[in-house]
């Protein structure tokens, strides 16, 4: 594949393969590893798309796919953030939001960065990640339940 194509799909959509990749895997280096990965899976496949959205939609079902197999890994299961250890003595509701958001599974995290940060409708996030719409919906009100609770302890 041509490396300026490489390079416009990493520009174009890097930064939405590295957040739904941070949502998966919880930490920013194992984030970086899975985007090149996905990159390198692009320029490997050497695959044609009917569209630009259709890239979109390969390279954040590539990325929710890696971020995954990463996640899985016994080494990830059963580490320790040092932020948890040591909070921040600096409250900001950003950080707020982050900790609510990483309650949620894996799945719900990515559900929600679809719809309300990529713009996604829920029967476009179905479609990106195998689901029926009525699932999407339970599970991204779920997700803003869990949100909502922790959020109003804070």
């Amino acid at each position: 594949m041509d490396e300026l194509v490489i390079s416009d799909a990493m520009r174009l959509y890097g930064n939405t393969i590295l957040r739904i990749a941070t949502s998966v895997v919880g930490n920013r280096t194992d984030a970086e590893d899975v985007f090149i990965d996905v990159f390198f899976t692009l320029w490997k496949q050497n695959k044609s798309f009917e569209s630009e959205e259709h890239k979109k939609a390969w390279l954040i079902r590539v990325a929710i796919n890696k971020a995954k197999n990463v996640s899985k890994q016994a080494y990830n299961r059963y580490k320790a953030s040092l932020c948890e250890n040591h909070p921040s003595p600096e409250i900001e509701p950003e950080i707020d939001l982050q900790k609510a958001l990483n309650l949620l599974k894996p799945l719900d995290r990515i559900i929600m960065f679809l719809h309300y940060y990529e713009g996604y409708t829920y029967c476009e996030v179905g479609k990106l990640m195998g689901m029926r719409e009525n699932t999407v919906r339970s599970n991204a009100q779920r997700a803003r339940e869990k949100m909502k609770n922790f959020l109003s302890k804070v």
